[in-house]
């Protein structure tokens, strides 16, 4: 495609140079650079891509789009725009030719549940006979292929390119999570999404957003009316049981569903839910509609508000009924939600990736609500290093109310010392009150720890780490550390110290 055609909507501060040059693609990492392409620099958080506009340039590039003139050998093109980050979106879109237009694409946000209805929709979608394609912090696919994504929402160069795949591959619908940062960084900008759900909203990334208010100022962008050119958006799909769901709620120029347990004046309300061990059933009331009853092996009340999202979803798509009852109940537990680990004998262990307060909160609760008569339930988690430090003195609070026992662990300490995260999260404890809790670094020790002094009948959570099968530390070094390979490794490593 020619630069020009590229450039197309953008506007530009100064060309030096050509335009009608033909770009073989466009890269954003001078590493992945080849003959042709197009190289866009930009300003990270830590590394600055005007610095290897020159490396760029040696692998094959031809053009380079910057906030500056560089000094760059003869005869290559340099277009001079104010901010390449938000330029970006626009020439990914170019280049692929607006696939975003061709597909029906559904975006989820919030701070919980965001994976899990995801994988719901997409569930009730695939039931109803529709080739999809889902990006989420789990796995990302297109159709049945697997695709590696590095983050919960991709640079819009990688969205774009994998669109155009989706639509090469006869993919009708699109399930995407939609975080807060790829909202604030311009990774969503230009996609033409057809509905948005919002799940909930409480404290998380406030290291990023600083507060509360400004985080869901951020979310709330993709429902005002005000970015509406940017985002797109026919429909929004909204919990009215959360209270930033109500003010979205108000605030939306979308056309708007919304569902709750609590809320007698909701499109989509769910009534006599029973939740266990073994899953949840529900009636669906629908205003003038006949009620539905829907099953699900999943459990606990924050997969009833999971499965309303998306059954809500369905309905507005203008899924049929047997699909929708049909989504749900095929869908089975994944990747670390809520996941019982089997290991044999002995107590109960449920991996979960909860790392909010809220989160924590609501799996423990759940946790709590299945455990057998005279069973305990013991908490094991950390808080990650480099993000908000509020919450850690919140998630151990917490996990004083609601466990019998708790051990403080690791999570990723990334560049701080886990003994100081440890100390952050046991001020909540010793706010409470709690003496029953304990310390262990070593995170593979503690989960270990945990089922050792556990009964049969008890319940031991481990929470934080969910799918995540790595531990990170300073400067992006990672080892091997999968929670559910730990658990399952218990016993025959019990086995070697007797």
């Amino acid at each position: 495609m020619r630069l020009s055609s590229i450039l197309e909507g953008i506007v530009v501060k100064k060309i030096y140079g050509d335009t009608g040059i033909e770009i073989s693609d466009i890269s954003i990492d001078s590493r992945t650079v080849k003959n042709g392409f197009l190289f866009v620099a930009i300003e990270g958080f830590k590394l600055d891509g005007h610095r290897f506009a020159r490396d760029a340039v040696k692998m094959g590039a031809v053009a380079i789009i910057s906030q500056r003139k560089l000094g760059l050998p003869p005869g290559i093109i340099q277009v001079i725009v104010k901010d390449t980050r938000t330029v970006l979106p626009q020439i990914s879109a170019n280049f692929f030719g607006n696939p975003s237009k061709s597909l029906k694409i559904i975006g989820i946000t919030g701070t919980n549940g965001k994976t899990t209805t995801c994988y719901l929709i997409n569930s009730i979608l695939k039931d109803a006979g529709f080739k999809t394609s889902i990006i989420s912090t789990f796995k990302s696919y297109i159709d049945e292929r697997e695709v590696y994504m590095n983050r919960t929402t991709p640079e819009s160069l990688d969205l774009h390119r994998f669109f155009a795949e989706s639509l090469e591959n006869g993919v009708k619908y699109v399930c995407m999570e939609v975080s807060s940062h790829s909202i604030d960084l311009h990774r969503v900008d230009n996609i033409d999404f057809d509905h948005f759900v919002f799940t909930n909203l409480s404290q998380d990334h406030l290291d990023y957003h600083g507060t509360i208010d400004e985080y869901f100022e951020v979310k709330s962008r993709l429902f005002n009316p005000a970015y509406r050119k940017i985002f797109g958006g026919r429909s929004a799909i909204i919990n009215l049981d959360d209270d930033f769901g109500k003010k979205l709620h108000k605030m939306t120029d979308l056309d708007k569903v919304s569902y709750s347990i609590n809320d007698k004046n909701a499109d989509i309300r769910a009534s006599d839910t029973k939740s266990s061990i073994t899953g949840i059933s529900m009636v669906l009331a629908r205003k003038n509609k006949e009620d539905v009853e829907i099953r699900s092996s999943l459990c606990g009340v924050f997969n009833i508000y999971n499965i309303l999202a998306a059954i809500s979803t369905g309905f507005e798509i203008g899924i049929k009924k047997n699909s929708i009852i049909a989504g749900p109940e095929s869908m089975k537990g994944f990747g670390g939600r809520f996941e019982k680990i089997d290991h044999g004998p002995g107590p109960t262990v449920i991996v979960d990736y909860a790392h909010t307060p809220d989160g924590l909160e609501n799996v423990l609760k759940t946790a709590k609500d299945i455990l057998g008569q005279g069973g305990r339930l013991l908490s094991v988690f950390g808080c990650g290093g480099d993000r908000d430090r509020k919450k850690r003195k919140l998630m151990g609070a917490v996990s004083a109310r609601i466990a019998d026992f708790t051990i403080i662990t690791s999570d990723n300490p990334r560049s701080e010392r886990p003994e100081d995260i440890i100390v952050m999260v046991e001020e909540g404890l010793k706010e409470e009150s709690s003496k029953s809790y304990m310390t262990i670094i070593d995170r593979k020790e503690a989960i270990h720890h945990a089922m050792d002094i556990a009964g049969k009948s008890d319940i031991v959570l481990v929470a934080g780490k969910g799918h995540e099968d790595y531990q990170e530390f300073e400067n992006g070094r990672r080892i091997h550390l999968y929670d559910p390979e730990i658990v399952k490794n218990w016993r025959n490593e019990n086995k070697g110290k007797n």
